[in-house]
């Protein structure tokens, strides 16, 4: 057990030290960093020494500043080689390393044993005037840190659709808490953090008169995230007031963008609002996407100018997909559709494993396959079958979600890990991510709903169970995307069924109304005859001897045929989609 005035020393050049926990650029200078791999561990335990790992990022600034000021400072070089074999790892091209350790940011500083075990965790930039000291510290008095548990026991695998009333009111009191009401947001460094705003949205959709001030009051406010220039949009700014916007752009924030705002548009008709989904779709067709196909992974415009960073992962393409099918589907734009599809068929074609529907992360994985590459496909797949009604997207939406549930489902626990394989030998505990577990469990019970099969709905009831028990309730307390999965458990989702041939004009503009709906959790069929019955068909929907006609249904009742674009609003509106 580690001595108690080391803790306190330690604990207080943590404090000091840490600085912004931001993400870097690729690194130039010729520091002898080595890989993860066994054999780098194998050779710590024949040497003697330690394992420095230091997770960095493509579009970090201070992974770039600390490249340049500390790994370059020559007595940190020579100490750091004379006691420690150290790692650089770009946690982009590996999910399951960066997973395991990105609570603390970018960079982060792992420190380990040969064997694997954790002695010192470090968040974000250390200058070579706190480093030394915790290095020297580290090779004076190997004993782990203790940093507490982030969260209490797993359990085993249990079905559930939801939260207990006193589980739910803690997560509401929380993000009452922080919630800023003089500048927007939740925090004091403010994220484009899609889940909380899209939330916020449906609520807001749903009547909640408080959620609707509150995410109108952000959006408005965090369009200076936008760059004037390019039009790409900051992940995140670091002063409560937005005027810390840091010049970083991964493709998961243009996503949250993206579908918060062109849904805002929707709702409320702010212009505005509209320019920027607008302004983000032009980025991404623009110098985003590649002229062979699919779309690059982020933009990094700070210390280092590190540019567009040209790898093309499966994940980021997903969430590319589905940013630009929520423009589609509230403005009928081309453009965005065009871009989605051909985005998809390029990782099926270059990224697909051949194995019955997994999706590799790059064109070669030193590990994997990952969860967070194959659950994004299946999201994306299945929105484009919303988007489109082109059968062959649920096909191949099935297809991943089985690859998924045949290869990163734990049965202990119901929950799904965040690689098929070790990191290494020595680190062998599996990560089970978050915010991937939420997507996943979403993901699997609306595909049961397009699908009717019952065994996807089994697959997010577990995993649902999961998003209720210790690791995640007592580890976080910040949980809007898990009070997301509990109103899709406990509902069914807006279904509406366009009748009629894809070919007849009314039937289209049918369909365009059907998917500008903002709601989320939206089941969106278009049944033109000709193709045989619907993969779900859970409905018997009545011949209109009047052409093409929408319904809108629940398990218990339809409405009346629709036939004017602008009555299915109020159609769905009426149902009740509460599930026995």
């Amino acid at each position: 057990m580690m001595r108690l005035h080391r803790l306190a020393w330690l604990f207080l050049i943590i404090v000091l030290g840490a600085g912004a926990s931001a993400q870097a650029a690729p690194y130039k200078g010729d520091f002898p960093w080595q890989e993860w791999s066994d054999a780098t561990f194998e050779k710590a335990k024949a040497e003697k020494k330690f394992v420095l790992v230091s997770l960095q990022s493509w579009w970090c600034p201070w992974c770039h500043t600390m490249n340049l000021e500390t790994y370059d400072n020559p007595e940190v070089r020579a100490y750091l080689l004379a006691h420690f074999i150290p790692v650089r790892v770009d946690q982009d091209s590996r999910p399951d390393i960066s997973q395991r350790w990105e609570r603390w940011g970018w960079p982060a500083t792992i420190i380990l044993a040969a064997d694997g075990t954790e002695i010192v965790k470090l968040r974000g930039f250390y200058s070579p005037k706190f480093f030394m000291p915790i290095l020297q510290e580290t090779v004076k008095d190997p004993s782990p840190v203790d940093y507490g548990r982030l969260g209490g026991p797993e359990r085993e695998r249990t079905r559930a659709t939801g939260l207990t009333e006193a589980q739910r009111q803690e997560i509401l009191a929380f993000m009452d808490k922080v919630w800023d009401a003089q500048n927007g947001g939740w925090g004091k460094s403010k994220l484009t953090d899609g889940p909380t705003l899209l939330y916020h949205l449906d609520r807001a959709k749903q009547g909640d008169a408080k959620a609707a001030e509150r995410v109108r009051l952000t959006l408005g406010k965090m369009r200076v995230l936008q760059d004037g220039d390019s039009g790409a949009f900051s992940q995140v700014t670091t002063k409560p007031d937005w005027s810390g916007v840091t010049r970083e752009y991964p493709m998961f924030a243009q996503e949250a963008a993206l579908a918060a705002y062109a849904r805002a548009w929707v709702l409320w008709g702010d212009a505005a609002d509209l320019d920027v989904a607008k302004r983000i779709m032009h980025f991404l067709t623009g110098p985003m996407r590649s002229p062979e196909g699919g779309f690059y992974t982020s933009l990094g415009m700070a210390e280092g100018q590190p540019g567009i960073d040209r790898r093309r992962y499966s994940r980021e393409n997903g969430q590319a997909i589905a940013g630009l099918l929520a423009v589609y589907d509230a403005t009928g734009d081309a453009q965005a559709l065009a871009a989605a599809i051909g985005s998809a068929k390029w990782v099926i074609a270059n990224r697909g494993l051949g194995n019955g529907g997994g999706f590799r992360h790059d064109e070669r994985d030193a590990a994997g396959p990952f969860l967070a590459d194959n659950i994004e496909m299946t999201r994306a797949f299945l929105a484009l079958h919303r988007s489109t009604g082109d059968r062959q997207w649920l096909v191949q939406a099935r297809s991943t979600a089985d690859y998924v549930a045949r290869t990163f489902i734990e049965q202990r626990t119901g929950a799904f890990v965040a690689s098929a394989t070790p990191d290494a030998k020595v680190v062998t505990t599996p990560i089970k991510q978050r915010e991937d577990n939420v997507t996943a469990t979403r993901t699997f019970n609306l595909l049961s709903f397009y699908t009717g099969d019952a065994r996807y709905r089994e697959i997010a009831e577990a995993g649902m169970g999961y998003l209720v028990s210790p690791p995640i309730l007592d580890a976080y307390g910040f949980l809007p995307d898990v009070l997301q999965a509990e109103e899709e458990l406990q509902n069914e989702p807006v279904h509406i069924t366009i009748v009629g041939a894809k070919d007849d004009p009314r039937a289209s503009l049918l369909n365009a109304a059907a998917l500008r709906y903002p709601l989320s959790y939206k089941r969106v069929e278009w049944w033109d005859k000709r193709e045989g019955k619907l993969a779900n068909a859970d409905v018997d929907y009545p011949d209109y001897p009047g052409g093409a006609a929408a319904f809108a249904c629940t398990k218990r009742f339809c409405s009346l045929p629709v036939t004017e674009p602008g009555d299915i609003a109020g159609q769905v509106d009426r149902l009740q989609r509460k599930l026995p």
